[in-house]
């Protein structure tokens, strides 16, 4: 066992020093850390430097603080084991140190033989306490273990799983409430020996190691998102003046250079905002991929965050020539407001522009431009949602083409069809709200998504989730599952249908859950709903 930490306070030195000797006189188990003269500077001293110890024995009668002052100003903020020494043999001092948790009451003079019995029940008594408590870290350790692995099953099922029905999404009640940051991690060159593929299962190990302790002091989860991949939410309590921004990008990039000095490989990492609505993941999933092809541009090896594409598109028109820059405006002007030969037409604008230029690399650089303005303008309406398929395939044009002339004809091909996709975004209902929650009701026994209910109305689903809150004060999450309860509730007072159909029926494939669920919204389970209807309808 550990050594038993003890503090003495008394105003006479005589008796302070005897106590001394009488506990060191009781085994080497007793470990004097302090001793005072009067109980004002023991509470001073032990607060001021936190001081942790097991037992205080102290007298009653001291200047400045008494001891039962002492014991019940220190309980307030630590746990020990208190002996109260006294020179009174008074009842009412007796009953006054049991009120304050003394264990033991000791009167002057002290008994050398009564005081190491004493002392032999009171280390007993400690150590009971640390095995109670012990059993108690060991409990709270497995169920805080069954919990991170629960978020973990979760949070690899929302990165993996497009089609998440928002019925699930409910688990995100075992997330704590805060500020979170995702952040997507990818190994920039892929070993193609087998020697190397084994080499990088251990360097996956140190790999994981070293973002962890880079990051010591986040609350986070980590777990893998395929081969050389990783996820890493980090969490904050959003406390006043935060510096969650500051601390996140600079455990990421110390991360990342660990890693480039001590293995083989370089990582690209993108990271998301802060946010602090779960729901969102799966949008702030796919934006953070759609980040990391930025990488087929930038090069790896380095950090990508949201304003990624804003910030390329305008240092790359930097280096435009001022006829390309018109050119490539007049092209997303026409895209915007004109019609189709409108956008023909400044196309062949640009085509005469770069087909002057000397230099392969200037075409090139000023395709990439023009892609990226598009793009750009595309996320206006849709987020990041399909940026994952749209950038390779735009990047790729000028390595595709075996002549001017076939390059040419992909551009105009891949522009007219952002065309299309912008027109049909811009042509959404007037009444987004109405028709996104008729298409829900419509579709109640159906796997519901933020996704699918975004591109119903023609938004991209972070936009489509932060609208529908501004207008309706609920969360779409909220809405949906409103929705379902309240087609359970008709279901169970007007068919004979058993729960676990409806719970089918209505898109819930857990049984347990969706009663769980239903007795959390109205109080009763559904049984209980179905008994009470029916004999209130009977009366």
């Amino acid at each position: 066992m550990s050594s038993i930490r003890t503090i003495i306070v008394d105003d006479e030195s005589r008796i302070r020093r005897r106590i001394e000797r009488l506990v060191q006189s009781c085994g080497e188990e007793w470990q004097i850390i302090a001793a005072f003269s009067d109980g004002k500077e023991a509470l001073d001293e032990i607060t001021n430097q936190s001081i942790i110890f097991d037992l205080l024995i102290t007298d009653v009668q001291m200047p400045e603080m008494d001891g039962l002052t002492l014991v019940n100003q220190l309980k307030r903020t630590h746990s020990f084991t208190a002996i109260i020494i006294s020179g009174y043999d008074d009842f009412s001092y007796l009953q006054t140190a049991m009120r304050e948790g003394a264990v033991n009451y000791i009167l002057k003079p002290i008994d050398k033989i009564l005081f190491a019995e004493q002392m032999e029940e009171v280390k007993q008594k400690i150590y009971d306490k640390r095995e109670e408590q012990q059993q108690w870290s060991d409990v709270q350790e497995k169920v805080s273990q069954l919990t991170y692995t629960k978020q973990i099953q979760f949070l690899s099922e929302v990165t993996w799983n497009d089609e998440l029905d928002l019925s699930l999404i409910d688990w995100t009640g075992h997330f704590p409430k805060g500020s979170y940051k995702l952040a997507y991690i990818s190994v920039d060159q892929h070993p193609s020996s087998k020697k190397a593929n084994d080499d990088m299962e251990i360097w996956n190990h140190n790999i994981e190691k070293m973002f962890k302790q880079s990051l010591d002091g986040f609350t986070q989860w980590w777990w893998r998102g395929g081969k050389l991949q990783y996820w890493l939410l980090l969490f904050d309590e959003e406390e006043p003046n935060s510096s969650f921004d500051e601390k996140t990008s600079h455990a990421l990039s110390e991360a990342k250079g660990r890693i480039g000095r001590i293995t083989p490989y370089t990582v690209s990492i993108a990271v998301s905002e802060k946010f602090n609505n779960m729901t969102c993941l799966t949008m702030i999933k796919d934006q953070l991929l759609s980040l990391l092809q930025y990488r087929i541009i930038e090069g790896g090896n380095k950090v990508f965050h949201s304003e990624m594409v804003k910030q390329l598109a305008v240092q790359q028109s930097k280096n435009m020539t001022s006829s390309v820059y018109k050119d490539v405006q007049q092209i997303l002007s026409a895209l915007e407001g004109k019609g189709e030969a409108d956008t023909v037409k400044a196309l062949q604008g640009f085509f005469q522009e770069i087909g002057a230029l000397k230099s392969p690399a200037l075409i090139e650089e000023s395709i990439h431009y023009l892609c990226l303005q598009i793009i750009n303008r595309w996320l206006e309406y849709a987020g990041f949602g399909d940026t994952p398929e749209l950038l390779p395939g735009a990047l790729q044009l000028t390595k595709r083409a075996a002549n001017f002339h076939q390059l040419s004809d992909s551009i105009k091909h891949w522009v007219l069809q952002m065309k299309e996709k912008i027109d049909e975004r811009k042509n959404k209902d007037s009444d987004p709200i109405q028709r996104a929650k008729d298409w829900i009701l419509q579709n109640l026994g159906e796997n519901i998504t933020i996704k699918k209910i975004a591109e119903h109305v023609y938004m991209s689903p972070t936009y489509f989730s932060n609208f529908f809150k501004a207008q309706t004060g609920e969360t779409i999450l909220d809405y949906v599952t409103k929705c379902r309860l309240d087609k359970a509730k008709e279901l169970l007072a007007t068919t004979e249908l058993k729960v676990y159909d409806i719970s089918t029926k209505l898109g819930y494939q857990d049984t347990k859950y969706f009663s769980r669920l239903f007795k959390q919204w109205y109080g009763q389970s559904p049984s209980q709903y179905r008994e009470l209807h029916h004999k209130t309808r009977e009366q």
